[in-house]
């Protein structure tokens, strides 16, 4: 039982206090936005020294962490810490054992190197605001306002290609001096016929893009119910010619489960037989549908990504004495590859049985999960960022996946007023009033200090 709204309530503070208060509050929005962006407009951007690029949405969640240590506002949350720590031993003693007993060890420290510091974030989590403001509804609202920025530069990217087909149109990374690009190898023009999916100008795949448009699309369905708003996401999304965002929506319309599940899905299969039927032929979303059949050939991405990770795990589980305990060590999935008789992509799912085991496998589920345990964020928002993470990408050392799940749920307060309420006060700014209104009663914050999730 919590104890009051004291934590999330207006702490009174002299002129001074209240001013710098004011101002670091100013300046951890500030970093978020900056690691928001870092996620979607940033994706091509990071710092390259030749033989490795640092992304920036890595160097954005530091310095995230660094901002809100300086503010007074970071704690540690004791499960996850927990967790993390049992991730990191597993991970070591995968590495260990197949680097002693092991007859060809193909593990690499760089690859465990970067696992430690991927999940480290993920033991903090950002105190209640003290001027009362909820952190949680404006991380939304912000995200909601960036997609849409996106959502006009996919549209207008795609719309744009009848008219002219400058290679920066959908690829503009030969523009960013050398220095500051980020990784490479993406798959970021795809043809379809004659024209080119979306990927919303900014993004290096397609399949980010529509996955964004989902996710907004979702986020404005479940908690502001802003029709304009709602009809670009879905414009977009069709214009991406994914499956990634079709699936994503389908996961976040299963849930609440319950006797409405079936409504819904019946409804958004009416509304979008219609669209078919009115713009199919305008559109060319025949592609779309046909890709249904993609399962059934080994050649094709629906195969690679979701059936043939199957095949891996099923060839190499029990390869070695410890291999369905511990794994084949840090990296090792990747240099499988050459030797394979078949393509194959490495989901986060797949990556952590095959280079961690079974207890990695339950010891990072258990640890992403704890971070998305925030009751005031609606279930399908929260399903969905998780079956994205586990099922479709390559995600585990992703920082724009992870870090966009930890900063729209897992860093925010484990407890305040519910999203789309706010508790404004004469500190909150003008964008916070907007959400004015009564308290939840159900819905209160702990005490500032270290929590349990």
């Amino acid at each position: 039982m919590h104890s009051s709204l004291a934590a999330t309530a207006p702490i009174d503070l002299d002129p001074l206090d209240a001013d710098r208060t004011r101002h670091q509050g100013m300046l951890l929005r500030g970093s978020i936005v900056f690691l928001l962006l870092s996620t979607t407009v940033l994706q091509r951007f990071g710092l390259n020294f030749g033989s490795y690029s640092a992304n920036v949405t890595l160097l954005a969640m530091f310095g995230v962490l660094g901002v809100a240590l300086a503010s007074s506002r970071l704690s540690f949350a004791v499960e996850r810490v927990f967790l993390y720590v049992l991730c990191i031993a597993i991970a070591a003693a995968s590495m260990l054992t197949n680097l002693n007993f092991s007859l060809i060890d193909r593990s690499s420290f760089s690859s465990l190197l970067l696992l430690v510091v991927m999940f480290l974030p993920f033991v903090f989590v950002l105190k209640p605001d003290p001027t009362g403001r909820n952190d949680a509804d404006w991380v939304m609202r912000c995200f909601s306002n960036i997609a849409l920025f996106c959502a006009f530069a996919g549209i207008a990217q795609f719309f744009a290609q009848f008219v002219m087909k400058p290679p920066w149109l959908f690829d503009f990374t030969e523009s960013i001096p050398f220095i500051l690009r980020g990784p490479s190898g993406f798959n970021t023009v795809i043809p379809v016929g004659s024209l080119f999916k979306s990927n919303g100008f900014f993004f290096r795949e397609p399949s980010g893009f529509s996955f964004t448009m989902a996710f907004a699309l979702l986020v404005e369905v479940a908690l502001y119910k802003r029709l304009p708003r709602i009809g670009a996401f879905a414009l977009a999304l069709l214009l991406t010619y994914s499956g990634t965002g079709i699936l994503a929506l389908f996961i976040g319309l299963l849930f609440p489960l319950g006797l409405r599940t079936a409504l819904r899905l019946g409804a958004v299969a009416l509304v979008g037989g219609l669209v078919v039927v009115a713009l199919g032929d305008v559109l060319n979303l025949s592609f779309t549908l046909g890709r249904v059949g993609e399962f059934g050939s080994e050649r094709s991405s629906a195969y690679i990504r979701y059936i043939a990770p199957f095949r891996v795990i099923a060839d190499t589980m029990m390869s070695d004495a410890w291999s369905f305990w511990l794994g084949h060590g840090p990296g090792t999935i990747y240099r499988l590859g050459p030797s394979s008789s078949y393509d194959f992509h490495d989901p986060t799912w797949a990556k952590l049985l095959f280079e961690y085991g079974f207890l990695g496998f339950v010891a990072f589920v258990a640890l992403f999960a704890t971070a998305l345990y925030r009751p005031r964020v609606p279930q399908q928002l929260r399903a969905v960022l998780f079956f994205s993470w586990l099922l479709m990408g390559g995600h585990l050392l992703t920082p724009e996946n992870n870090y966009f799940t930890l900063t729209l749920v897992g860093l925010m307060p484990l407890a305040g007023v519910a999203l789309g309420r706010g508790v404004v006060t004469g500190a909150s700014s003008g964008a916070d009033a907007e959400l004015s209104s009564p308290p939840d009663p159900t819905m209160v914050a702990k005490p500032s200090g270290t929590e349990t999730r």
